[in-house]
């Protein structure tokens, strides 16, 4: 991994791969009691919120996100030792064998509006420009005929924009790990992305509008990659702080 470094977050997509033995009642405890526990323990991250895809046929459905002010704390040490196995998790007690997980490195670029309290929904929008598009068009989109449309969805709150430093698969965080692996194309996530918070549900309609909006149907169109999600709040641990300073 190339150094990175400054205001970012680490942001995890997952799904129970052993639902034979393995619930979500207890994959949520371990990551709660035991797995966030200790990640609130370390000193580079003291928050973390776990949230939930509306879309009931998501393929890793669940969100769990750390802030931190300074992702190079993710190639250190004290990170790496944060446990993989636990007497909460059935079988094996590896987590890497029970679930996958798509893990991703933000680097914060930009925050518009204002924070006073926990989201109860996250609308997460992410973009992997396609040849026609250049980045620099893509982010004044995001700047501008994004941002204009999402502002203006009721429950509006904040969005904070990012641009990805880093991905692994879990065949990857299984390796980093010194587990035994399979052979897993590298992930390939959206570059840029944003999440903007809300204090209510986002609608279906209201969705569809940010997907008209300025040069969004050229730029969707052409794209590589794009991500609309909607998510529900779980649980925040921590200060509950998100790039509030």
């Amino acid at each position: 991994m190339a150094h990175i470094k400054g205001p970012g977050m680490f942001y995890v997509n997952s799904v129970i791969s052993r639902k034979d033995i393995m619930d979500y009642d207890t994959f949520m405890k371990w990551y709660d009691d035991d797995h966030i526990a200790e990640i609130m323990e370390t000193s580079g991250i003291s928050d973390a919120f776990r949230y939930i895809d509306n879309d009931a046929e998501s393929s890793k459905p669940y969100l769990a996100f750390y802030p931190m002010p300074d992702v190079a704390f993710t190639q250190g040490e004290e990170f790496k030792k944060i446990r993989v196995k636990s007497e909460l998790l059935p079988g094996s007690q590896m987590c890497f064998d029970l679930a996958d997980f798509d893990a991703r490195i933000y680097g914060l670029t930009a925050k518009v509006g204002s924070r006073d309290g926990v989201a109860s929904t996250l609308f997460v929008t992410a973009i992997e420009p396609g040849t026609g598009s250049p980045d620099a068009e893509v982010e004044r989109w995001f700047e501008g005929g994004l941002q204009d449309a999402v502002s203006k969805i009721p429950g509006f709150k904040r969005t904070t924009r990012y641009k990805l430093l880093y991905a692994r698969t879990n065949a990857q965080s299984r390796a980093l790990g010194n587990l035994p692996t399979t052979d897993e194309a590298p992930p390939e996530p959206p570059s840029w992305a944003a999440v903007h918070e809300f204090d209510r549900e986002v609608d279906a309609s209201s969705i569809e509008a940010v997907k008209s909006a300025g040069q969004a149907l050229a730029i969707l169109g052409s794209a590589k990659q794009v991500e609309f999600v909607t998510y529900r709040l779980a649980k925040a641990h921590g200060g509950k702080g998100f790039f509030d300073g």
